[in-house]
């Protein structure tokens, strides 16, 4: 990324490198007041104190550091001890910004401008990130979709004025600055690049994701001339065979693999998603191999869940919490060989897999929490997994919602199993997914409990 030019040590008079380290992030960074967040898009989240937060909402509306500093009364004639304590603040702060850029803040604690706190969720009184599914239908036939989308699905979905409604509500209502489009397949939608180009145009940046098979040359540029910013394409597996079994269509890995290649051609950021389930677990580091032979640098992965199509067979798809340790462990060593970054997603008991201390990020469940998930009609759902929504932004008001007792019930996690509340690591994970523990039972949530008390 531009951002990972190397930044001086901060030097106490000379902060003109602050100006160009601002224009650089501008477009990847936002400050909210509401609850204090600078948000790093499209879901990094880092609290700001009110001078930390002040000042950046300064120099990220354009104003020079100087001029912020005057206004601010910290000029050259000040009392000079003064003067240089302020300056040295500015540029620690800065500094440590630049940290959270690349990625290495939690490289030591001894970063000025940063305080380490013990680890605490839910200091966002908004969500973070959204998404919204533009249809049901799609092209393929997943064995393991999540919302059993299916060229046979309904065709009832919003129409491109309720769907600019919607975008409305999230970037002023729920002040969340970024969107991914999602269905089903969005890239069905005649109108994804007037919608692109309208959520771009209320200041949101738009990520696409897609199984990429759609994705000819010429539909590429046109959404990216939209201002389509990024894409996320699933790749189920590193061949043909694994791919196209899991999802039921002859032909489309090659489809997928040539709509990545259409992306990549316009220059626009690309990664691969890869949903693990036990028909695709023994061949990841395949696909692994396979993403870096096409130039990627980046992939995600994330579990199946026992939902959608997957619930009719759970157990023929369903990798279990305690067996993801070594998966990842596997994916993880070939991936850096390869020299691949691996974003994961999903969230898992942390005694069973401590996503944190592999450098991979807190997983907590999201529903209704740090994530606003909208369905094709309008719908806001807990995540886009969950078959019931929490109210319909077409009828109901954002804040009541988001604050109805179901959201709020979610958002305290009263859905994770009783084995979890009271650890003393509840709030890193969160207690997982609750629509894994409907399914399969709690019996690795116990188990869970019995390694934190034999730890303790």
């Amino acid at each position: 990324m531009f951002w990972r030019k190397r930044v001086p040590v901060p030097q106490i008079e000379d902060l003109s490198w602050i100006d160009g380290f601002v224009e650089r992030i501008r477009p990847h960074v936002t400050v909210r007041e509401a609850d204090s967040l600078l948000i790093l898009m499209p879901n990094q989240v880092h609290r700001l104190n009110r001078t930390g937060l002040l000042l950046l909402k300064a120099v990220l509306g354009g104003a020079s550091i100087e001029t912020v500093l005057a206004q601010a009364g910290s000029t050259p004639d000040c009392h000079r001890q003064c003067h240089r304590q302020c300056r040295r603040q500015v540029a620690d702060f800065f500094f440590a910004l630049h940290k959270a850029m690349r990625g290495c803040l939690g490289e030591g604690s001894h970063l000025r401008g940063v305080d380490i706190v013990p680890f605490e969720g839910g200091f966002h009184r908004l969500p973070v990130l959204s998404e919204i599914a533009l249809t049901s239908r799609c092209n393929l036939t997943c064995s393991f979709c999540y919302a059993a989308c299916s060229p046979g699905r309904s065709h009832d979905s919003m129409s491109t004025e309720d769907v600019k409604r919607v975008i409305r509500i999230i970037r002023q209502d729920a002040q969340v600055p970024s969107t991914s489009f999602t269905g089903g397949e969005p890239t069905l939608r005649e109108d994804l690049a007037e919608l692109i180009g309208y959520a771009r145009s209320v200041g949101m940046r738009v990520n696409l994701i897609t199984n990429g098979t759609l994705a000819t040359a010429q539909r590429v540029r046109r959404w990216v001339d939209a201002g389509l910013n990024s894409v996320q394409v699933s790749l189920e597996g590193g061949s043909p065979a694994i791919h196209d079994a899991l999802t039921g269509v002859p032909g489309s890995f090659e489809r997928t693999v040539a709509g990545i290649r259409a992306f990549q051609a316009s220059g626009i950021h690309v990664h691969t998603n890869t949903t693990i389930n036990r028909r695709n677990r023994d061949h990841l580091e395949e696909l692994v191999d396979r993403v870096a032979s096409m130039g990627l640098n980046k992939l995600s992965m994330n579990l199946v869940l026992p939902c959608g199509t997957a619930q009719e067979s759970p157990g023929d798809l369903l990798v279990r919490y305690d067996e993801v340790a070594p998966i990842l462990a596997r994916v993880r060593s070939r991936a850096r060989r390869n020299g691949v970054e691996l974003m994961w997603y999903s969230p898992v008991p942390v005694r069973l897999f401590n996503s944190v201390a592999e450098g991979l990020g807190s997983k907590g469940c999201a529903a209704s929490d740090g994530l606003l998930s909208v369905s094709p009609t309008g719908d806001v759902l807990p995540c886009s997994s969950f078959p019931y929504g929490v109210g319909n932004l077409l009828s109901e008001p954002f804040e009541k919602i988001w604050q109805s007792r179901a959201a709020l019930r979610l958002r305290a996690k009263a859905l994770a199993p009783a084995a979890c509340h009271g650890c003393g690591l509840f709030k890193m994970c969160e207690g997982a997914c609750p629509l894994y523990w409907a399914v399969v039972g709690t019996a690795e949530a116990e188990k869970c409990r019995g390694i934190h008390a034999a730890a303790s």
